[in-house]
């Protein structure tokens, strides 16, 4: 099964969080029951960073934190390859572009290059996505 769209950070952490969990990322989740997901390596590093953080608020534990990844890497969401060199040149050229951040922009590379659409909570990065011709994930919802 190959990668049908790419998904960031913001729609992963807000499963874990109940202040920002929401219809979208629960029917996000949902589209993993029959869809594989790819994200950017920087993505891990930003979900461990806020359970980090989250443990450091006391908001949850570290049991809570290791529960959340271990959900997080058993769900089909494969983790992008490309060498950091061969994409740095289109981040740059988005962020500067988008006036986003580099980390966001590493999102945004990733469904310009491989022409997938982008599951995202970051308005300004589904602005950018939206302005480079990215369409955006949008899963039946329960609501529906």
């Amino acid at each position: 099964m190959s990668p049908s769209f790419v998904i960031d950070a913001s729609v992963i952490l807000a499963w874990h969080d109940p202040r920002e969990y929401n219809a979208y990322a629960e029917g996000v989740l949902d589209c993993l029951e029959k869809e594989m997901a790819i994200t950017p390596p920087l993505c891990c590093f930003e979900v461990n960073n806020i359970f980090r953080l989250f443990e450091k608020k006391e908001l949850i534990t570290s049991l809570d934190s290791e529960k959340g990844i271990a959900f997080i890497n058993n769900l089909p969401i494969l983790r992008d390859g490309t060498s950091i060199e061969f994409s740095m040149p289109l981040v740059m050229r988005l962020s500067r572009e988008h006036g986003l951040t580099i980390y966001d922009a590493c999102y945004l590379e990733l469904a310009v290059r491989l022409n997938l659409p982008l599951a995202s909570l970051d308005n300004e990065l589904l602005k950018a996505a939206k302005a480079s011709g990215i369409e955006i994930k949008t899963p039946k919802t329960h609501e529906e």
